[in-house]
Parts: structure tokens; sequence; C-alpha cells
């Protein structure tokens, strides 16, 4: 916060993302006058994740080949950059607490690092080593195909340490029927409080989440078809709120 970026809130209408993002707005740029503030949530399109999609055969096929399983392995994936806030270091350790209560669980970590932050990648790669891990936890670097990653998921996890402003990935689980279990806090912790409340998790709390993940080995609850952030009511909402300004 500063005079520098404080350009972006003196619109005749502020846009926040989140009611996280709203309330760091008044908090941070008191003069602000809260009416001129419209939160519209980001949101995916329906038809590009589309609840209970599968990937095609040759995809799975693909994917089979290049990174072989067990058939009862209950996978765990974590979509995101590899860097220390996003909690890949958390989902190590989930991944050992399964293990450690005999469940077959696998991370996936979908994503890569910066150029100049591959010594975070290596520190990842050493603390599973150091664990006995490496056929418990899958790099799989950077991927186009994260959507047909994640619909071959058991469960996705949103593990950042730091409360996120929105966080689209956990969205695109959700739309897709995938669990999500994650920290209850910033943009994400709204998004489970309006689809799937049962995914919600003190932030930190690798216990919690390992408590949680081991109870739906058997049965995760199903998350809903339906869900209110979608690409349609973005681009609705965003519009209305240029409309309001020129009809006025």
């Amino acid at each position: 916060p500063g005079r520098y970026s404080s350009v972006m809130v003196r619109g005749e209408r502020v846009i926040a993302i989140s009611d996280m993002i709203r309330r760091y707005i008044l908090t941070n740029y008191p003069r602000v006058d809260p009416a001129i503030i419209r939160v519209i949530p980001r949101g995916v399109d329906p038809a590009a994740y589309p609840h209970g999609y599968q990937p095609p055969a040759d995809w799975l096929a693909q994917w089979r080949r290049q990174f072989p399983g067990r058939a009862d392995e209950v996978v765990i994936t974590r979509p995101g950059r590899l860097t220390r806030w996003k909690g890949q270091e958390d989902l190590i350790e989930i991944v050992l607490g399964l293990k450690r209560r005999g469940l077959p669980a696998h991370g996936v970590l979908v994503g890569d690092a910066h150029p100049k932050k591959m010594a975070y990648a290596e520190a990842l790669r050493a603390q599973v080593a150091g664990l006995g891990l490496e056929r418990d936890i899958t790099f799989t670097g950077h991927r186009s195909d994260v959507r047909e990653i994640m619909a071959v998921s058991n469960v996705v996890l949103s593990l950042s340490t730091d409360p996120e402003a929105f966080g689209r990935v956990s969205l695109e689980a959700l739309s897709l029927g995938v669990p999500v279990a994650a920290y209850d806090h910033g943009g994400v912790a709204e998004q489970l409080a309006a689809i799937f409340p049962a995914g919600r998790i003190a932030p930190g709390d690798k216990a919690g989440m390992q408590a949680l993940l081991a109870t739906w080995y058997n049965a995760a609850p199903a998350v809903p078809a339906e869900q209110p952030f979608t690409l349609e009511r973005m681009l609705d909402s965003t519009l209305e709120t240029y409309l309001e300004l020129a009809d006025r």
C-alpha cells in the first residue's frame, strides 16, 4: 500500500475480485468511499471445466505411462508454481502423515519454479528424498494439461500460507467436481463457504488436513454440480458496473 499503488482505487468505481480484497482496500486506503466498490468475484466457464469431466483415453494412457502408480493410490494434487508461500512443503508433510496412518497417499506437485527460485525446487526434492517419499511424491514440472490432472485426482489442495486474493485453481477443481481441501483464508475460503464447506481447514493445520483426508479415504463428500462463480456472472456484473456509470 502506498501513494504509487493507490491509483488502483481512484476510479469512479473500483472492482474488488473478492470480499477479502474489499476489506484490504478499506483497511489500507481508508479514504476510499465504500460505496464505489463493487465486489465481482472471478469466474470459470463450466463448459471449459465441466462437472464430472473425464480426460480422453489416449491422454490417460500417456499419463499412466509417464507417471505410473498403484491402482489403489489416493492422488492428492497441489497445482501451482513451486514457491515457498504456495505450501508445497505442507503437502509433503501431509502425504507423510497419511502414509504413517497406513493410507496409500500419493502427492502430485504440478508446476515448476521460477528460474531464480530453482534452489527452492531442489530443496523440495531433497526433502522428499530425506523422508523416503521418492515413490510417493511426483513432480510433474510445468504442464499445460492441469485440468486433466485435476480431473484424475482424488483431492486438490490449496495450501497457500498467505491468503490468495481469489485462487482460480481451486475453483476450477470444484467446477470439475473434484473435492478441494484448503486453508480457510482469502478468496479460497469464500469459494469453499459457498460451494464446499466440508473442505475448510484452519490455515497451517497440517494435522487437521491429514485427519480430514483420512476421513475422505473411503468416501469424500460430493461437490455440488452448480456453483455461483461462473464466467458469465463475472462478465455480466462487470458490464453492469460500466453501464451504471454510462447511464449516469
